[in-house]
């Protein structure tokens, strides 16, 4: 197949691919934030923990979570993040979201998460586990606005450690998120985001990654629901965190396309992508410092 086909045909098909996940979003609203049935309680440990250790691979080497309050940002089904923090020694936890996919979870699950993760202090995972199951614990909270009004919904509380996982991606203007975070941020915040900058639909993704920049803004825009991917980059995200005087601020690569499909997937894209020179990372971590004394990134070298 010639390059101009192949680009016609993964067009053609990436519509029909927006198409049912705009269709999806009509019938079904945003209800699986991740490939875990919420009825594998194995699988979703297993999640867990996983993300828990990417987001602490991205931290500053030596930072120790203890006494921190931390904020994570749509945790989507489980705040068993927020446990893991908290059997870390962090003071408190509390997540914000649009969606109310976390509400009613089973504290069985967080039993089961503190029973594999067997880091720390066994004194701090006993503190995990009682705060886990006590309702309305302050060093647990989660508060839920279709708006995203992060002061409101932080609840008149501020942190020293913001974190997100496969978030930003989904944010309609995430200039104004950052903006809210910096807001709730205190002196020497640190800040993890992990990024999925790639197309989300399935089977498409694992054969045109970029497909989803391959479409003018109007086109695009035409399947528009909430959570679409916003086609932000590296660099977007980058310069908005530096125009809320946040420092330190790096984009780390984790994902890269791979060589047989590195070509194909930069060709015939929009032209506000067409000739980026980051187009071939498909996911990393964005970190940055808010100013201040606590947890430089200096100080944890």
């Amino acid at each position: 197949m010639t390059p101009a086909l192949r680009n016609l045909e993964m067009t053609i098909l990436g519509l029909g691919f927006l198409g049912l996940a705009w269709g999806k979003n009509k019938l079904h609203g945003y209800t699986t934030p991740n490939r875990v049935e919420k009825s594998d309680e194995e699988g979703k440990v297993a999640y867990l923990i996983d993300i828990f250790a990417s987001l602490r691979r991205f931290l500053p080497p030596h930072v120790d979570l203890r006494g921190r309050d931390v904020l994570e940002l749509s945790p989507g089904a489980s705040r068993g993040n927020g446990v893991l923090f908290l059997a870390l020694g962090a003071r408190s936890y509390h997540a914000i979201d649009v969606f109310d996919l976390a509400d009613g979870e089973d504290s069985a699950v967080y039993d089961k998460l503190l029973d594999r993760f067997l880091e720390g202090r066994e004194a701090d995972r006993d503190r995990a586990r009682t705060i886990a199951r006590t309702p309305d614990a302050r060093e647990f909270g989660y508060a839920v606005g279709r708006d995203f009004d992060i002061p409101r919904l932080a609840q008149g509380r501020s942190f020293d450690l913001i974190v997100s996982c496969a978030a930003f991606e989904h944010y309609d203007n995430p200039a104004q998120a950052i903006a809210g975070l910096t807001q709730v941020a205190r002196p020497g915040c640190d800040s993890v985001h992990i990024i999925d900058l790639q197309t989300h639909s399935r089977w498409i993704r694992e054969r045109d990654p970029n497909n989803i920049y391959r479409y003018p803004e109007t086109i695009y825009r035409l399947f528009r629901f909430p959570g679409q991917p916003n086609r932000q980059r590296p660099a977007d995200y980058v310069r908005s965190f530096e125009a809320e005087g946040w420092s330190d601020i790096r984009f780390v690569p984790s994902r890269t396309i791979g060589s047989t499909l590195r070509e194909a997937s930069l060709r015939g894209l929009a032209a506000p992508f067409a000739d980026r020179d980051d187009m071939s990372i498909l996911d990393g971590a964005l970190t940055a410092r808010y100013p201040g004394p606590r947890g430089s990134w200096e100080a944890a070298s």
